[in-house]
């Protein structure tokens, strides 16, 4: 196929034809592709003559105009290919919509209009311009033109400087002209004023809630205009208006709307000065939406199902995270009781006694009370201090120790042979035994040291090695408890001063 352009007129035949330098030659090696923009139904009629492929194309239209490519193969590689240009020539067309028939402007003799005259021709276009039907003088120094080609498209400005009201509102002629014809169009240059309505409204598409709208936009009136919507149904209690956006569209969508519903639509422009009538004389465009998928009522009832099914689930976890929190809580409650019991007697800083002195250094066992509401064996033990204590010294005027909710008595003798006197029984205990000091065998002996001798000259002794020497005249039989204030006295009366008081 020969590369330089193939040019035929609009409606008569095109042949493009395709030469091969190959051997063998093989029938049916030569194939045509379209190569331009589209899609074209036709690509025309193939045919063949030994290394010569042909493609015909008859009654050629514009839009046959573009790129073709013929490839030729006969099976051994690689095929040959080639693209052939086919320019199809035609008369002028100029652009004649309302926007293009009128020009507007203020015509105080301070501003400039540019006159636009836009034509597709091929071969090259030519423009004249006349004004009033009088051949426009351009050695006219306020009258300027130039030309611009894009393509098939031409487009011819006319600038009219300091436009005159008196001189220059006239009737211009733009007249375009090639080998193939000519065409023209009149163009009113006048004074600003509102704009001309819009033309050709029409449907470009329509949903169940939405409608796409298209039209031709008129004269502007010189100025910068918008566009304006307006639509009602049947049960509207009047028109409702909407602003095109961008402000210069041409074609809108309309959302919002019911399903199933009849809608009336039509358009208006609007500049500075004013708005125009409605498009094609008031003319309305009926639409009727489409149904919608699923019934508005079974939305509503999918939307309350699914908030109701929200919230029972938020009721759940709710519920459980609660419980959780009650078992975990419970949980630290439980294993702080077993380190505490773990722990035996030992008396933290944080004791909810207010009074509270140092213990005597010196001492080196001391008992100690567990004042718990519950009663339990190992709330009275036995342990052993060395160095400086850090336990506190509770005065017995102070501190009232709760009863044991069991009768205490003195063992009697001879009921089972062997025990202390002063012992206490415990139904608690699982082995039926007195509580015993089970840390005294391994504890050195008790010293005391720097208090002296008592009255008698005997070496004073800790209080609880002493507790284990009173009898009888310590108790009270008829409550079978201590008396505190018998023992008290007592002991007050044989220890030192400063050893005196209750240790606990």
């Amino acid at each position: 196929m020969k590369k330089d352009p193939v040019f035929v007129n609009v409606g008569d035949t095109a042949d493009l034809m395709c030469e091969a330098d190959s051997n063998p030659i093989n029938p049916g090696m030569f194939s045509w592709k379209w190569m331009g923009e589209g899609e074209v139904k036709e690509l025309g009629e193939e045919s063949e003559d030994g290394a010569t492929g042909m493609l015909t194309l008859y009654e050629v239209t514009r839009a046959q105009a573009g790129p073709y490519q013929c490839t030729a193969d006969n099976d051994i590689a690689p095929p040959a290919s080639v693209v052939g240009q086919l320019i199809v020539r035609f008369a002028p067309e100029l652009q004649k919509g309302a926007q293009w028939k009128k020009v507007a402007s203020r015509g105080d003799g301070t501003t400039d209009v540019d006159i636009l005259c836009q034509a597709e021709g091929v071969p090259r276009v030519t423009f004249n311009w006349a004004k009033n039907s009088l051949p426009l003088d351009f050695n006219n120094p306020r009258y300027i033109e130039r030309t611009v080609r894009e393509g098939v498209v031409h487009t011819s400005t006319l600038t009219v400087v300091n436009v005159s009201a008196a001189l220059d509102y006239a009737v211009f002629t733009c007249t375009a002209r090639n080998s193939q014809g000519e065409d023209s169009l009149d163009i009113q240059l006048l004074s600003t004023s509102y704009p001309d309505p819009p033309s050709d409204l029409k449907l470009l598409s329509v949903s169940s809630s939405s409608v796409t709208l298209e039209w031709m936009p008129g004269f502007d009136g010189g100025l910068i205009q918008n566009f304006r919507v307006r639509y009602r149904w049947a049960e509207s209690a009047s028109y409702l208006y909407v602003d095109v956006f961008p402000p210069r569209a041409t074609v809108y969508t309309v959302t919002g709307l019911n399903p199933s519903t009849t809608y009336n639509f039509s358009v208006n422009a609007i500049n500075s000065v004013g708005e125009s009538s409605y498009a094609d004389n008031g003319v309305v465009l009926t639409v009727t939406t489409l149904a919608s998928a699923v019934p508005v009522y079974a939305i509503a009832i999918l939307v309350g199902g699914l908030l109701l099914l929200l919230n029972a689930l938020g009721f759940v976890l709710f519920a459980r995270w609660k419980r959780g929190r009650s078992l975990k809580e419970g949980a630290g409650s439980a294993l702080e009781g077993k380190k505490s019991e773990s722990e035996g007697s030992s008396v933290s800083s944080s004791s909810r006694y207010a009074s509270r002195e140092r213990i005597n250094a010196s001492a080196q066992r001391t008992l100690l009370i567990d004042t718990s509401s519950e009663p339990d064996s190992s709330g009275s033990v036995y342990e052993s201090y060395g160095g400086e204590s850090h336990h506190y010294y509770y005065p017995t005027e102070a501190y009232s120790p709760a009863l044991y909710p069991h009768p205490e008595a003195p063992e009697e003798q001879g009921s089972r042979p062997g025990l202390n006197p002063l012992s206490h029984e415990y139904e608690e205990v699982r082995d039926w035994r007195p509580y015993e000091d089970l840390l005294a065998p391994t504890l050195p002996p008790v010293t005391v040291q720097g208090f002296g001798v008592d009255r008698l000259g005997r070496t004073p002794l800790p209080a609880y090695q002493e507790a284990g020497r009173r009898g009888e005249a310590d108790l009270d039989p008829a409550r079978a408890v201590y008396n505190s204030l018998a023992y008290r006295r007592k002991k007050d009366s044989d220890l030192p001063f400063e050893l005196r008081g209750e240790l606990v």
